[in-house]
């Protein structure tokens, strides 16, 4: 039996947890362009957190619990709202 196994950027989950109250409280626009631009701006933005198995992936979600993580994550999200916000990569 061959185990497979696949890394995965838990920031990615850590992010999308806490986009759409950002994006609700903000006057940008949520198309999926802009969406997706901040979603990539806020992840370059984080340190990336692979894993490959579910202790690793338990132990990043803990970690990421704290009050300073959550900060730094939504930090993130604003700063990159906050780009797009001035310049859109679409028409008006």
């Amino acid at each position: 039996m061959k185990d497979d196994f696949v890394s995965k950027n838990i920031s990615e989950d850590l992010l999308d947890l806490h986009l759409n109250t950002c994006l609700n409280s903000s006057n940008v626009c949520v198309c999926e362009r802009c969406r997706a631009d901040i979603r990539a701006l806020a992840l370059n933005a984080m340190q990336p957190h692979y894993v490959v198995t579910e202790l690793g992936d338990a132990y990043v979600r803990l970690e990421a619990m704290t009050t300073q993580s959550q900060a730094d994550i939504i930090t993130a999200i604003i700063q990159a709202i906050n780009i797009v916000k001035q310049n859109p990569r679409h028409d008006q």
